[in-house]
C-alpha cells in the first residue's frame, strides 16, 4: 500500500490511525496538543484506507470551521478558570427558598449522559420505549419463565422490577466509569447537548465556538465530579433488602482458596493431588502470602523456575522444598528439563485456583491469565499405530500362545491384558474407561451386545465410573471379532463367580486409578513388539480407531458417536445419537483383515 499522509499504523497493535498535525494557531480549538489522532478502528489496510478518507474529511471540515470562526469571532474564548466559575455557579445554584436547583438539573444531565453512555456501549437497560412491541412481549415472557403468559401479571411486574433493581446504578455512574476508562476524544462528544443547554442558560452564542465550548466542556466535566455537586443530587430509597457485603477476601491465603476451590468445583483426586503440590511449590517459591497479594510477576517467575527443574530427581531431592530443589539445579547444564506439558500442569494449578478466586469475586484481577509455556501445545504428539505396527502387536506371545498357560506374574492377569487391548483395536476407548466397566454395563438390545459406558453405580458396590467428559458417556457395539473370541463367555464366566467389574484384578491405587499397572504392562508390550517411539502408547488405539472408521467410510457422526468426541456444531448437539443397532452395522463395516485373527483364535482355545 501507498503510503498516505496522515494514515499511521500503531507497529504494537497493528490498529491504523488518522494522525495530522494541527496548524498551531488552531490546537486551542481542537484542545488535543500538537496532533489530531483518531483511531480507525481495524488492522486491515485496505479498510484503513476507506475509513481514512471519511475521518479526513471530518477533520479537514473542523479546520475550516475553527479557521473561520477566528477569523470572525477575533479569538472569542473563556479561559479554564472562567468556564469553571460559570458551570459551578450554574450548577450549584438554589431558589429563593433553598431548594437546590442545580442538583435536579445535574440529576437530569447526569441520567442523559448514562443514557448516551448505554447507547454507545450496548448497555441500555430494556424497557417498552426502547424495544418493538414483539421484543418487549419477549422480553417479558422470558422474565416471568413462560412462553404463553405475556400479561402483566403481578410475578411479571415483580420479575421486571427485580430484573431493573439489579441492574440499577446511581445517576451518572455509568458516565463517570465510562470517563475513567476512555480518552477525551471519546467522551468529550456525548456532552455536546449539555453544553449547547449551558450555553443557552448563560446568554452565550447558540453558535459553535471552540474557544467557548471546550472550555466549558472541560469545566463541565470535572464540575460534575465536584462533591458539591453531586450531594445535590437527590437520593433514591434503595430497594435492596439486605446489607450489601464486599465479596473481596485479598487476605486469604492459597491454602485456604484450596479448599474452597476443591468443594466448589469437585475435581478428581488426581486433580486434587496436582494441585495440592504446585500450592505446597508455589508458596514455597513466592511465600505464603494473601491471593491478592499475588502478582503476575510472581506466576511468571514461577513458571519460570520449575522450568528449571529436571525431568527426574533422586527420591532424596524429591523431598526437598521447592525452593531448595530449584537452587541445586538451576544453573546446571547437565539435566534433561521437565518438558511443556509437566510445567503447564504446575503452573495450570495455580492459574486455575486463581482463576476460580476471580470469578467468586475473592480478587479484582487474575493475575495467572494469559501466562503460557514455550512449547506447550493442548494436541497431543502421540500417533495412530500403522496397520503393520497392529498386525506385529497382535502377534506377540500374549495373544498367539496358548490363553490357558500364564505368561506373566503380574498384579494384573493376562486375561485382562488381552481383553483391554482388543477392546481398545475396535472401540478406541480410553483404557481407564475400560478398566472401569462392571459386568452390569455389558448388555444387550434386539439381539446386539454392546457395553454401556455411564456414570451408573451398583447400588451395594462403591464402583462409580468416571468418564472425561459428558460426551463419553455412550454405548459401545461388541464388534463380532471380540465375540468370535470368547468375550461374551468371558463375562458369563466373571458373573458366574458374582463378580461385580468386568476386571476384578484392576484395583484402584490412592487416586482412584485402576489401570495404572495395567498401562505399565500395556507400555512394555508396546515396546517389545513395536518398537519404543515415545508417541506410540495405549492411547494411541484411539487415534487408530478413528482412521479405522474413515478408511471404511464410517460417517463422521457415527465414529465421533462411537468415541465420545463432541459434535462441532450446534445442530450436532440436538438428539440422543444413532441408535444401538445402527452403531452396529456401521462397527462391522471395521477392515482388520491385516490381523492374523486365525491364529489369536486358536490361541484362544488352548
Amino acid at each position: 500500500m501507498a503510503a498516505i499522509r496522515g494514515l499511521w499504523q500503531d507497529k504494537r497493535s497493528g490498529i491504523y490511525y488518522i494522525r495530522r498535525k494541527i496548524p498551531e494557531p488552531l490546537r486551542p480549538a481542537f484542545n488535543c496538543g500538537e496532533f489530531y489522532k483518531v483511531t480507525l478502528s481495524t488492522g486491515d489496510p485496505r479498510e484503513a484506507e476507506k475509513r481514512f478518507a471519511i475521518a479526513n474529511g471530518e477533520y479537514e471540515k473542523k479546520l475550516a470551521d475553527f479557521r473561520e470562526a477566528l477569523a470572525k469571532g477575533g479569538g472569542s474564548s473563556l479561559s479554564a478558570a472562567e468556564a469553571a466559575t460559570l458551570v459551578s455557579r450554574l450548577l450549584t445554584a438554589r431558589s429563593g427558598g433553598g431548594f437546590a436547583i442545580g442538583g435536579t438539573q445535574v440529576a437530569f444531565m447526569l441520567r442523559e449522559l448514562d443514557e448516551a453512555v448505554a447507547d454507545q456501549t450496548g448497555e441500555r437497560i430494556p424497557t417498552a420505549k426502547s424495544m418493538s412491541s414483539e421484543e418487549w412481549i419477549a422480553y417479558r415472557r422470558s422474565l416471568a419463565g413462560s412462553d404463553d403468559d405475556d400479561a402483566f401479571s403481578p410475578e411479571t411486574l415483580a420479575a421486571i422490577e427485580a430484573e431493573h433493581a439489579a441492574r440499577y446504578r446511581a445517576p451518572g455512574e455509568a458516565w463517570f466509569d465510562f470517563q475513567r476508562r476512555v480518552s477525551r476524544r471519546r467522551w468529550r462528544p456525548l456532552l455536546g447537548s449539555a453544553v449547547v443547554d449551558i450555553k443557552r442558560q448563560l446568554k452565550l452564542p447558540e453558535k459553535v465556538e471552540p474557544g467557548i465550548d471546550e472550555p466549558l466542556a472541560d469545566a463541565l466535566a470535572e464540575t460534575l465530579q465536584s462533591a458539591d455537586v453531586r450531594d445535590q443530587l437527590p437520593n433514591a430509597p434503595s430497594a435492596r433488602r439486605q446489607k450489601q457485603k464486599s465479596r473481596a477476601q485479598p487476605d486469604m491465603k492459597l491454602g485456604a482458596l484450596l479448599k474452597f476451590w476443591k468443594a466448589k468445583r469437585t475435581p478428581s483426586p488426581k486433580a486434587c493431588v496436582a494441585a495440592e503440590k504446585a500450592v505446597e511449590d508455589f508458596i514455597s517459591f513466592v511465600g505464603d502470602v494473601g491471593i491478592g497479594e499475588i502478582t503476575a510477576d510472581d506466576c511468571f517467575e514461577f513458571r519460570d523456575a520449575v522450568e528449571q527443574l529436571p525431568r527426574s530427581m533422586p527420591r532424596a531431592h524429591r523431598a526437598l522444598a521447592f525452593n531448595d530443589a530449584h537452587a541445586i539445579y538451576a544453573g546446571r547444564v547437565d539435566v534433561e528439563r521437565l518438558s511443556p506439558q509437566s510445567v503447564k500442569k504446575y503452573l495450570g494449578a495455580i492459574q486455575a485456583l486463581l482463576g476460580f478466586a476471580f470469578q467468586e469475586r475473592y480478587i479484582g484481577a487474575n493475575p495467572g491469565a494469559g501466562i503460557k509455556v514455550d512449547g506447550y501445545s493442548k494436541k497431543s504428539d502421540r500417533r495412530p499405530f500403522t496397520k503393520e505396527e497392529l498386525r506385529r502387536l497382535f502377534s506377540a506371545d500374549l495373544f498367539t500362545q496358548s490363553w490357558s498357560i500364564p505368561i506373566s506374574r503380574s498384579k494384573v492377569s493376562d486375561l485382562t491384558l488381552r481383553w483391554l487391548f482388543l477392546l481398545g483395536l475396535v472401540t478406541g476407548a480410553r483404557i481407564e474407561e475400560l478398566g472401569q466397566i462392571l459386568l452390569a454395563d455389558v448388555k444387550e438390545e434386539l439381539g446386539v451386545p454392546y457395553i454401556d459406558v455411564t456414570d451408573y453405580v451398583e447400588d451395594d458396590v462403591d464402583e462409580a465410573n468416571r468418564v472425561k467428559t459428558d460426551g463419553s458417556v455412550r454405548v459401545l457395539p461388541l464388534h463380532p471379532q471380540l465375540i468370535a473370541l470368547g468375550f461374551l463367555d468371558y463375562v458369563g464366566r466373571q458373573r458366574a463367580k458374582d463378580a461385580v467389574k468386568l476386571f476384578p484384578d484392576l484395583v484402584a491405587d490412592a487416586l482412584e486409578v485402576k489401570t495404572k499397572e495395567a498401562s505399565r504392562r500395556a507400555a512394555r508390550l508396546i515396546d517389545d513388539a513395536v518398537g519404543k517411539d515415545p508417541r506410540i502408547v495405549f492411547h494411541s488405539f484411539r487415534h487408530s480407531f478413528k482412521d479405522l472408521c474413515r478408511d471404511a467410510n464410517i460417517p463422521k457422526d457415527v465414529h465421533d458417536q462411537l468415541t465420545g468426541h463432541a459434535a462441532a456444531d450446534v445442530g450436532g448437539g440436538y438428539g440422543l445419537g444413532r441408535a444401538v443397532l445402527n452403531l452396529a452395522r456401521h462397527m462391522k463395516k471395521l477392515k482388520l483383515t491385516f490381523i492374523d485373527w486365525d491364529a489369536i483364535e486358536i490361541a484362544s482355545r488352548k
